[in-house]
Parts: structure tokens; C-alpha cells; sequence
């Protein structure tokens, strides 16, 4: 992953390949594993309905890897935090329509160096 032109993070395969994670747990004996965005894709910096959009995709993915996989997975969404109404409806489509367990959030909206400033 680049930031600017320089190297910002190396993504393993495990990170984006269901069947090298699994693999990967086999190996180390893991049983279960909670699944969720990274930060970076949070996009609290976006517009509201953008970040909405975005969310709804990354929980959608998220709670089909989980319902394929119900006992190597457990799934948290991510939300728009930047406008609560939107938030407070995406918790609840995630909890009762994907089957998610909760919701991931990041400790900060709009602020930090690695977002672009608006």
C-alpha cells in the first residue's frame, strides 16, 4: 500500500485471500478469528454518503465471508461516523440484516495525518 509515493504498509495475502487466513489459522491452531475493516478504510475524511456507500460494501463482504464461514468468523462492521443518523441506521443493518456482532469504530473523525484534509 503507498502513501504519497513511499511505501505506507505491506498487505499480505492472509489479508485479503478468506482461503490463505484460514490456512493460516489451521497452521497456528486458531479456531476463530473476528474479522473487520482496517482503519484506513473508515474514510471518516469522505463525504457522509460516500463513506455510507463504502461501508455498506466492506460490511456486505465482510457478512458473506462470515455466513460461508460461521464457525472460523465472526464479523464487525464499520459505519459512517460522521453523520450519526446515517451511523445509527448502518449499525442496524448490520446487526440485524447482515447478522454482524457489533460495530468497529475509529478514535477519531476528521483528524490525524494519514487522512486527506478536507
Amino acid at each position: 500500500m503507498m502513501k504519497d509515493g513511499k511505501l505506507f504498509r505491506v498487505v499480505e495475502k492472509n489479508c485479503w485471500d478468506i482461503e490463505s487466513r484460514i490456512a493460516d489459522m489451521e497452521n497456528f491452531k486458531v479456531s476463530a478469528q473476528v474479522l473487520s475493516t482496517v482503519p484506513v478504510m473508515f474514510s471518516y475524511w469522505a463525504k457522509a454518503a460516500d463513506a455510507l456507500d463504502l461501508s455498506q460494501i466492506l460490511n456486505d463482504d465482510l457478512a458473506g465471508i462470515v455466513n460461508k464461514y460461521p464457525s472460523k468468523f465472526v464479523g464487525l462492521g464499520t459505519v459512517p461516523m460522521q453523520d450519526p443518523i446515517l451511523a445509527a441506521e448502518e449499525i442496524k443493518r448490520c446487526v440485524v440484516d447482515l447478522g454482524m456482532s457489533g460495530i468497529q469504530i475509529g478514535s477519531h473523525i476528521k483528524a490525524g495525518n494519514w487522512m486527506p484534509q478536507n
